[in-house]
């Protein structure tokens, strides 16, 4: 996943005059954010919720430095906190509606990789949330959709 994203990354020369926006959960999302600010690009990290609780649910995980390396993302990012009164599961569709605003504020067409399955998640907010905010066909230019199982045991 970690080589797929960054080969994308490339080919749309991302660097130090890009955005990258990103919510910041542990897998695809810090792993854009790692590559955007290795290549000098600015991050935007949009949390739903409060970073410590943020973490706690969408970063950490036991035996693995997701948490470490959100940290590091979030020292180096422009860390915007979602202002929404959404509870549960809600936060996180009102986060992907946000962050789409975010977008489009910077871009009039933004691009975005996604790491999907082509699924329907188990509740509102999830990847399928975000690509049907965005309104891209799957085959458009602007979408890069990484299946999940592409490579996983190097990310």
């Amino acid at each position: 996943m970690t080589a797929a994203i960054g080969e994308v990354l490339g080919e749309w020369d991302v660097g130090p005059e890009t955005t990258v926006i990103c919510g910041g959960a542990r897998g695809a999302d810090l792993i854009g954010a790692e590559l955007a600010l290795r290549r000098k690009a600015a991050v935007r990290l949009c949390l739903a919720l409060p970073a410590e609780e943020f973490a706690r649910q969408s970063v950490d995980l036991p035996g693995t430095d997701w948490h470490d390396r959100f940290e590091e993302v979030r020292r180096q990012a422009d860390v915007r906190l979602l202002q929404s009164a959404a509870e549960g599961d809600e936060v996180f569709a009102r986060a992907n509606a946000w962050m789409v605003g975010e977008a489009l504020a910077l871009d009039a067409s933004p691009r975005a990789i996604v790491v999907w399955n082509g699924e329907r998640g188990d509740g509102p907010g999830g990847t399928d949330d975000l690509v049907a905010r965005l309104g891209y066909a799957l085959d458009d230019p602007r979408l890069r959709v990484i299946h999940p199982a592409i490579g996983m045991a190097g990310t």
